[in-house]
């Protein structure tokens, strides 16, 4: 029965080693294609476009780049998770600050967009890399699937940390709801299927947990962690 219980064991590793190379080549091959062919075009054809031409290819360049740049980031969480390697380290962090400097990097040229309601003296024992994958992904995932503006909250109460991502899009489909959180899971064409699973299991490697709620309008997931407040 042991030695039936380690095959069984084995074969899921094995099976999730094969979708984790699948998706890796299915999600970068679009990005690296279109980065291959604007470079190409750039390095062949200078002097044929114009200062206009050339501005729209090197726009393109950078959405596919940081497109591919995040898809790496949620690919190499991946194999974090499936090695059950998520140390977590916690540390008194000033809370609207952080969240700031981590709206400013994962949302680019759209933080304009993504309205941060934290009080600046709240300050929680969290650890960074986990908060940062939590919030990061749940903002992205809000600019990419819902629409602005997006509405970063958060609040310390009754020894746990509690942080709301929010946005004024249609939200999620019912029939999505139940499988929001799997690996792989999709909400359309364009997209991994995996922040929302890395969201989620960074939040249960620090103890707690992300929740989804219907907004009026918009998808609002609500983030609760242990967090027992700074002495």
């Amino acid at each position: 029965m042991k030695d039936r219980a380690e095959v069984e064991r084995l074969r899921a590793r094995a099976d999730a080693l094969a979708a984790y190379v699948a998706l890796a080549a299915h999600e970068l091959r679009a990005p690296a294609t279109v980065v291959h062919g604007v470079a190409a075009t750039l390095h062949s054809r200078p002097e044929q476009l114009t200062g206009e031409q050339a501005g729209v290819l090197v726009g393109i360049l950078h959405t596919h780049t940081a497109r591919l740049v995040r898809l790496l980031d949620q690919l190499l969480d991946l194999s974090r998770l499936d090695s059950e390697a998520i140390p977590i380290e916690a540390e008194v962090l000033p809370v609207r600050e952080h969240v700031e400097q981590l709206v400013e990097q994962v949302a680019g040229e759209r933080a304009g967009e993504v309205a941060v309601a934290v009080p600046s003296d709240l300050r929680a024992r969290l650890d960074p890399h986990a908060l940062d994958r939590i919030v990061g992904n749940l903002v992205t995932n809000a600019l990419h699937h819902g629409s602005a503006p997006v509405r970063v909250a958060a609040q310390q109460s009754d020894r746990h940390f509690r942080l709301v991502v929010e946005d004024r899009g249609a939200g999620v489909p019912e029939d999505l709801r139940d499988t929001l959180f799997e690996r792989f899971a999709r909400g359309g064409e364009d997209g991994s299927g995996l922040g929302l699973a890395i969201a989620q299991s960074y939040a249960r490697a620090h103890g707690g947990a992300i929740f989804y709620e219907q907004g009026r309008p918009g998808a609002r997931f609500r983030v609760v962690i242990p967090a027992p407040p700074p002495a």
